[in-house]
């Protein structure tokens, strides 16, 4: 029984430990919340992106970034989207499944830029909410994991004894 609760225990020290040696290294989550980049990122996935700056883009990468005015997403998430060309220090972005290029071209001499390195489908839903939603489903499904293991070696327990069996009754 004890075992569980250390496996638990230490997939959450390792998975904050994870998360916290990542963004140190300038590694961020990006939650895909629309379909924009299917099939490459489809909605809902996750994708792991590390900082780059602006000059190291390339034609082809698929790249996190704030459009220009007027453009900006109203909550400052920034777009994943690929960059279709790369020239005279600015960029055009498309996503994947949109017909078109994105109606902006991206100066690379300032803003924040990361590339993708790693899509995970379905983790972006958890984290859409933000990093207290995460935290808090993160955290509730250990409460729970936790809840389970000892709710069953109370069945058992007033199972086996049957002055306990009497006092629930």
């Amino acid at each position: 029984m004890n075992l569980r609760r250390t496996v638990v225990t230490t997939l959450q020290v390792v998975l904050v430990g994870a998360v916290v040696v990542g963004h140190l290294m300038g590694v961020r989550l990006v939650p895909v919340l629309t379909g924009s980049m299917t099939p490459y990122a489809p909605a809902g996935s996750l994708v792991l992106v590390v900082d780059v700056p602006g000059t190291d883009i390339r034609s082809g990468d698929v790249v996190a970034f704030r459009p220009p005015a007027p453009f900006e997403v109203v909550d400052g998430r920034p777009i994943l989207h690929r960059a279709v060309e790369v020239a005279d220090g600015s960029m055009t972005t498309k996503g994947d499944a949109n017909p078109d290029p994105d109606p902006w071209r991206v100066a690379l001499g300032r803003g924040s830029f990361a590339r993708a390195v790693l899509v995970v489908p379905l983790l972006g839903r958890v984290l859409a909410g933000g990093p207290v939603a995460a935290l808090s489903l993160v955290a509730g499904a250990a409460a729970l994991a936790m809840g389970a293991g000892r709710l069953r070696r109370t069945r058992l327990d007033a199972a086996s004894c049957p002055d306990c069996a009497a006092r629930t009754a």
